[in-house]
């Protein structure tokens, strides 16, 4: 097993190395603001046997969450995903995979609704060679079930240090679980955002820890898809003082100079719009290459009518220009309870309005429907909707091996629908609510207008009275037109018609 411990601090805050104490036992430093990135890359063959016999059944697998919560951070950590917990995943070559096996594992991170296949939408994988795969989304909102499980299943009373790397989680913006067979190897990544943090990173007797501290910097040649760092690199319990390291590599996921917002226009209804709302509409980088695009994770509760998308006129008034993907199967008319796939993926690409001298603020709406839900006792329903992910595509950059940069991070939904070499400059989200960053949430909130249930016993005893009342008046207005005129038989007037036929017929062969 490997460990490599990352803290990387925005420019201009410089360290002495002389500042860092490294001993047997591992490195302690000064607080900073800084982020820090935990990665663990553990062989399959040291997996405990029932997690690796699921395993070997995918060519590839990803489990991701992200925090709801705003994060600050700085590049190389500037991909981002939706709030909530991400599942994808391809099976091996001639494995039919059930997904109930992966499923009993997931309820490590809480109630998972993934036991059966229909859950999953299918998600294809364009870069190198098309594939189909599998997702699932779900909201959840903390970690706290997967470090429960985790210090319980994993940890001993004889390893506190165990114990509080899984507190630390507490306050972790994202974690990341991913296997691929190529590699054979499970990586487990989490990541703190830009705050004050100890530089602190503890020795272990059963894995190799490397501990890198660096700010971004230019190295000299530096490519214009490159990112540059320097600082220290400290391999534990082999090393008695850092070593300074300087380099640059390729980068997949770039941070934009530009936000966004994300709201539902009032009043919301059944249909609502969401508005997004950009701070500029200046591309990242020079040149016709950029195309802006938002991709929507949507739970059941709500959808996209992708035949509604693909009206070149109706988009063009939102500032929308395409739709070149949205997620199958969408039902387009059942109710959210009878509803088995998780929701839905939209991928749209915005219009920004032509830059002028200087960048302008510009919104784009997002037509959507809601799903009928169950009755509640209030008649009333939150929901919540994650905010999107918006970045510009630019690109691609043939020349680019992306694999490279230590810091990479692929299959994350949007990424596997663009061509190879792609490079997204992200947008970055401004929350909902709070004075500080971390209280801003990334989710949007509509208030659904559903059945009472308290009041359904008098909507039924209503309904019935109605159609009683209905058919009664019916019956009604029945027995009066026969009690008015009678009542009269064709059956006996057609014999007296055919007799009459019958009469002139003769006549005219008299004549």
């Amino acid at each position: 097993m490997k460990e490599r411990i990352t803290f990387i601090h925005p420019p201009g805050g410089e360290l002495d190395p002389k500042d860092f104490d490294v001993q047997p036992t591992g490195l302690l430093g000064p607080t900073i603001n800084t982020m820090r990135e935990d990665r663990f890359t553990i062989p399959i063959n040291e997996i405990p046997a029932n997690f690796a016999s699921v395993l070997r059944d995918f060519s590839s697998l990803q489990v991701r969450w992200a925090s709801p919560r705003q994060q600050n951070t700085i590049s190389p950590f500037s991909s981002r995903i939706s709030p909530g917990f991400h599942v994808s995943y391809t099976s091996a070559k001639q494995t039919d995979v059930d997904p109930s096996k992966l499923c009993s594992l997931l309820q490590a991170f809480g109630p998972v609704g993934c036991e059966s296949r229909e859950a999953f939408t299918e998600h294809e994988r364009k870069s190198r060679e098309t594939t189909t795969g599998l997702y699932f989304h779900q909201h959840i909102e903390a970690l706290d079930g997967f470090m429960a499980y985790f210090s319980t299943t994993f940890c001993t009373k004889l390893d506190p240090e165990c114990e509080a790397r899984v507190r630390g989680l507490d306050t972790a913006a994202s974690l990341d679980i991913t296997y691929s067979a190529e590699e054979q190897a499970v990586k487990v990544t989490a990541f703190w955002p830009l705050r004050s943090q100890s530089l602190v990173a503890v020795a272990a007797d059963n894995r190799r820890t490397e501990v890198g501290i660096m700010g971004l910097d230019e190295p000299a040649n530096m490519k214009p898809h490159e990112l540059g760092v320097s600082g220290t690199l400290t391999v534990l319990r082999e090393h008695t003082k850092p070593s300074a390291v300087f380099f640059a590599f390729p980068a997949r996921h770039r941070a934009s100079p530009a936000s966004f917002s994300s709201r539902f226009l009032s009043p919301t209804g059944l249909h609502p719009t969401m508005q997004l709302g950009f701070d500029s509409n200046k591309p990242p980088v020079d040149g016709d290459s950029c195309k802006m695009y938002t991709y929507l994770t949507l739970p059941r509760t709500i959808f996209a009518d992708r035949y509604q998308l693909a009206d070149d006129l109706f988009l063009a008034s939102k500032n929308l220009t395409a739709a070149p993907y949205s997620s199958l199967p969408v039902d387009l008319e059942a109710p959210e309870y009878t509803t088995s796939v998780w929701g839905s993926t939209v991928l749209l690409q915005l219009a920004p309005p032509a830059m002028r001298a200087f960048p302008d603020a510009w919104t784009a709406e997002v037509p959507l429907h809601l799903r009928y839900l169950r009755p509640s006792e209030t008649g009333i329903e939150d929901i919540e909707v994650p905010f999107p992910a918006v970045f510009w595509a630019c690109g691609p950059v043939k020349s680019a091996d992306f694999t490279k940069s230590p810091f990479d991070r692929i299959h994350l939904g949007y990424d596997d629908l663009f061509e190879d070499g792609t490079v997204f400059w992200h947008v970055y989200p401004r929350g909902h609510g709070g004075n500080r960053v971390m209280e801003s949430r990334l989710t949007s909130s509509i208030s659904v207008p559903v059945l009472n249930a308290s009041a359904s016993g008098w909507v039924e005893t209503g309904t019935t009275v109605a159609i009683s009342i209905g058919f009664a008046w019916i019956l009604w207005k029945l027995l009066s037109a026969v009690l008015q005129f009678g009542y009269k038989s064709n059956a006996t007037d057609a014999p007296a018609s055919s007799s009459a036929a019958a009469k002139k017929d003769d006549k005219k062969k008299k004549q």
